[in-house]
């Protein structure tokens, strides 16, 4: 009975439960699952379900998240950072897969060498190691492709070859990372991961008796994702894009060294510059003419060689063969491999054929503008290096850094710009005066003169004529005279489009020059090039000051000739625009500051040198002029002076002091370009004839010729202030005390003074 009882208690409660429960659960049928505020929670919910699988890429595919990269690193090797530390550094490459968004795996090789300090011998090491990774960012918030940052844990083994003061080792070890990697394009990423090891093995010199080792590193690089056909096409812009020609050109600069020299004596590595142009024809393929000159040793008669090498090579455009193309990456990597030929200085067989083979690695800062590096190797001729090393065959071997602009994008992202241009002001007359620096001889200080005129003929391009003139001071002494022919290109307004009212423009220059010389003979021809930066700052809506630093190098040409030299110059002078309208209404040439007072007297005074004793100790002297003039029109003029040079560098004798009257005719060159009656500066050119004579001893009034220019400025109240270069010639009988192996002396003057208009 008892037992009956009891079950049929337990069986009145089963029942009970099961009618309290129905309710509930029609209540729960009728949400949404998963809604616990309306029903709370029910853990056979979960406990009946089958557990969620690992994300997987759509369409999950093996392989198809290949990635590679490049990187450095700086460690920390089982010792504390102190007095006479010095880091550890080293190179890693690594290659990986995603398996899904979360889950991947890495393999690398590395190399380099451990902490030390400065008494301890290098510690190098060579390593392989293998990852696992775990993407937290898809961990907590899903697979997304276009994110920009990720976060990633890394935890591995990774196997040492190390080598201490010539002995050999091996250790093991394991390590934990954590990654944080931004994307800079759809393929490209750069990556910063710390980095913790401990090792255990063979130790190096000064290691302490810990079976785990330590070893902290920071690790920067840049890796590369390969992309699938349906994302090469999905990122794919067609190459016939409008505005683009694909044609660049680029210059840097860098160091090279043939490579044995490296490591046997790295003080071998020599600077050199380069500059090449070239076109891609298709996505992947291109064509590029390079030229490049610089130092590359000494020869047995301690004579500085200098090499030049052109080049003509093949392109290939990783970035587009991987990725697709598209010009607006950040990032771009292309191989370059073809044919060479190198010239020597001071060398027995001077020129060498060969080949090279290289990388360059782009990285875009506008749309025209990318700094470049650039590794590349090359190979001549047995007889090259035979010649320059006196050893084997060896390749030259070269880092290079500079800027490459790729042209035709300008009209097609700054359309406006031409509009500007056509409204703007683009010729232009300038003067500069600047120091200069030679080598290969002692030439000691120098400076040069220069007077140009110029056009602006695209809102980015400008050519340039000008005339130079420039001394340096030991003996031999050496001169020239030239005429010079510069293109310049407007890097502020390819960045950034054009604009008459920048403060500041900065552009690159390149050009020729061409002339007569005199060093150790007397006067002879010679040619040369040069390349430069030009800087100008806006003073005022005509004038523009600017500061210019050039590197040219000229030869000349002759039995004197020393062989082609380097130069260094760094101009500053003032650029006048032609055809800036006052911002008062235009008015005649009567009314006009040279036309409503046509006569005018003035003085000047200025430094002198005198050609027979030119940049000798004491070599300067000084000049003074009285004048008097009168303009016939706006563009002519006519004055008489009297010159007094008191001349310099005549220690130990008679100074023979010149006297000269001169008769000179004055052509005002801005008017001729610009008809602006109310303009204030003007450049003239000045030429003239007259009759000197000295105080040297037997004396003879002698004829004179001299030439220069003239810049004034009109100042509202009838006074002018002008700077004037020029240069007088007499023949000798004006100094028979000075006899050279010309037939006239001269003097060069740099006069400054006012006049004064009635």
């Amino acid at each position: 009975m008892k037992t009956y009882t009891h079950i049929r208690f337990a069986a009145a409660i089963v029942v009970a439960m099961f009618l309290s429960a129905c309710p509930a659960a029609y209540a729960k049928m009728t949400k949404a699952l998963n809604d616990t505020a309306s029903t709370g929670m029910n853990a056979l919910d979960y406990v009946l379900q089958k557990p969620a699988g690992s994300r997987t890429f759509d369409p999950p595919k093996t392989g198809n998240k290949f990635f590679f990269s490049l990187g450095g690193s700086l460690s920390v090797y089982g010792n504390q950072p102190k007095s006479q530390f010095r880091p550890g550094f080293g190179g890693e490459f690594m290659f990986g897969d995603w398996v899904s968004p979360v889950h991947g795996w890495r393999v690398d090789l590395a190399a380099g060498s451990a902490s030390r300090y400065a008494s301890q011998p290098w510690r190098l090491y060579g390593s392989l190691g293998a990852d696992y990774m775990m993407n937290f960012s898809s961990l907590l918030k899903g697979d997304n492709p276009n994110r920009r940052f990720n976060l990633i844990g890394t935890l591995g083994a990774e196997y040492r070859r190390t080598r201490d003061s010539g002995v050999w080792g091996n250790q093991l070890g394991f390590r934990a990372g954590l990654q944080a990697q931004v994307r800079l394009q759809s393929n490209l990423f750069l990556y910063v991961e710390p980095r913790l090891g401990f090792l255990t093995g063979s130790r190096y010199t000064g290691d302490d008796y810990r079976r785990l080792r330590p070893n902290f590193s920071l690790n920067i690089g840049l890796g590369y994702r390969l992309m699938s056909k349906e994302e090469r096409l999905a990122a794919s812009i067609p190459f016939l894009k409008t505005g683009d020609s694909h044609l660049f050109f680029g210059a840097g600069g860098g160091v090279w060294s043939f490579a044995r020299r490296i490591k046997s004596d790295r003080h071998n590595l020599k600077p050199f510059a380069s500059f090449y142009v070239g076109k891609y024809f298709t996505p992947t393929a291109g064509i590029r003419v390079k030229g490049e000159f610089g130092k590359i040793g000494e020869n047995p008669e301690g004579q500085m060689r200098y090499l030049g090498v052109g080049a003509v090579d093949f392109l290939w455009n990783l970035t587009s063969a991987l990725g697709g193309y598209n010009p607006d990456n950040v990032f771009d990597l292309t191989a370059n491999f073809g044919i060479a030929w190198a010239y020597a200085s001071n060398a027995y067989g001077r020129s060498y054929p060969g080949f090279e083979a290289g990388l360059q690695a782009n990285f875009r800062v506008s749309p025209n503008w990318g700094i470049f590096v650039a590794p590349e190797a090359r190979i001549f001729t047995g007889r090259c290096t035979r010649d320059l090393t006196n050893g084997g065959r060896d390749a030259l071997v070269s880092l290079m850094l500079g800027l490459r602009y790729t042209i035709g994008d300008f009209k097609y992202f700054h359309p406006e710009s031409y509009k500007e241009f056509v409204k703007a002001d683009n010729s232009f007359l300038s003067f500069a005066i600047g120091g200069a620096k030679r080598w290969r001889a002692s030439y000691g200080k120098g400076f040069n003169i220069q007077a140009a005129f110029g056009h602006r003929f695209t809102p980015v391009s400008s050519w340039r004529v000008s005339v130079d003139a420039e001394a340096f001071s030991y003996t031999p002494h050496f001169g020239k005279a030239n005429i010079g022919a510069d293109y310049m290109f407007s890097i502020s307004t390819s960045m950034a489009g054009f604009n008459p009212r920048r403060v500041f423009d900065l552009s690159a220059l390149v050009g020729a020059e061409i002339g007569a010389g005199k060093y150790t003979n007397g006067a002879q021809g010679f040619f040369g090039g040069r390349v430069g930066l030009h800087g100008a700052f806006r003073l005022n809506k005509a004038l523009d000051l600017y500061i210019e630093p050039v590197l040219a190098g000229n030869t000349l040409i002759g039995s004197g000739s020393n062989g082609w030299t380097p130069e260094a110059r760094i101009m500053l002078g003032l650029k006048y625009k032609l055809g800036t309208a006052p911002d008062t209404p235009a008015f005649t040439f009567a009314q006009s500051p040279l036309g409503f007072r046509q006569n005018f007297v003035g003085f000047s005074t200025g430094p002198s040198a005198f050609s027979q004793t030119f940049l000798s100790n004491r070599h300067l002297g000084g000049s003074f002029r009285i004048e008097a003039g009168h303009w016939f029109s706006r563009t002519s003029a006519a004055r008489l002076s009297y010159t007094f040079d008191l001349v310099g560098g005549t220690k130990g004798r008679r100074r023979p002091n010149m006297h000269t009257f001169a008769a000179d005719y004055m052509l005002n060159i801005s008017s001729i370009m610009d008809a602006n009656p109310g303009r204030r500066f003007h450049v003239i050119g000045i030429a003239g004839v007259g009759v000197g004579f000295s105080r040297d001893k037997g004396s003879k009034a002698g004829f004179m010729a001299e030439a220069g220019a003239q810049f004034r400025y009109n100042l509202p109240c009838d006074i002018d202030l002008h700077i004037e270069p020029i240069a007088s010639f007499w023949a000798n009988r004006t100094v028979p005390g000075f006899h050279s192996s010309s037939r006239f002396v001269g003097i060069g003057r740099l006069m400054a003074g006012l006049s004064y208009r009635f």
